[in-house]
């Protein structure tokens, strides 16, 4: 079993007129928060929306992870997460 989860509030990029940041950049971001960094990730950070729709600095990624009890994502909901430099709001995917 796993759990899903989305973060809001993600840097996509700093200028307007470079491309939104790669999955293994996000990855490499989200890897920095300790709380992630012990788990086991089965999908990827990606953005929710298309890169190509992405026009400002901020947007939403999702990843999942295994959570065989449920804790993790419970955990995760509490635990304040930062993605490059700033923070980011996690709530469940439905």
């Amino acid at each position: 079993p796993w759990s899903k989860i989305i973060l809001s509030g993600v840097f996509a990029r700093t200028h307007r007129d470079e491309p939104v940041y790669t999955g293994e950049t996000l990855r490499e971001a989200l890897l920095r928060n300790p709380a992630i960094s012990r788990l086991n990730i089965t999908q990827n950070p990606r953005w929710v929306r298309p890169s190509e729709f992405i026009d400002g600095f901020k947007s939403s990624i999702s990843f999942a992870f295994e959570d065989p009890d449920g804790s993790n994502l419970k955990s995760l909901l509490k635990t304040n997460l930062f993605m490059f430099g700033a923070p980011v709001r996690a709530k469940r995917w439905v």
